[in-house]
């Protein structure tokens, strides 16, 4: 069963994740309110995914994600975010991301994604 951190400053967001993860098959590494506390639930879970927020507090999301792949380049990062600003968009993924998604999302979007970073779950 693939882990996944889940990166947002907004908890709500984050609860909904984790009903959406947990109910298609995942599971939860660990969750972090902010980019700084993400880098290091990171290091401190190894998890298989990432899904991470574009703004957040004291590291924002492209921050976080040259965090995480200074720690793994390996690492399978998606972005999730309401701001869906095209630049915004290609400077994560030229920071390492794999996948973004929109905020509002639904759930067999994000369960699509994941599926195909990870081969779904277990």
């Amino acid at each position: 069963m693939p882990r996944v951190l889940i990166i947002d400053d907004a908890e709500y967001a984050r609860d909904i994740l984790k009903k959406i993860l947990i109910k298609g098959g995942y599971e939860i590494a660990g969750d972090a309110g902010d980019g700084e506390e993400g880098v290091r639930e990171y290091s401190r879970t190894k998890p298989d995914l990432v899904i991470v927020d574009m703004i957040m507090p004291k590291l924002d999301g492209i921050g976080t994600i040259r965090a995480i792949k200074e720690i793994n380049p390996h690492a399978k990062i998606i972005v999730i975010s309401a701001d869906g600003q095209v630049a915004h968009i290609e400077e994560a993924v030229k920071a390492g991301a794999l996948s973004y998604i929109n905020k509002p999302y639904q759930w067999s979007v994000v369960l699509n994604e994941l599926a195909q970073l990870s081969g779904g779950p277990d």
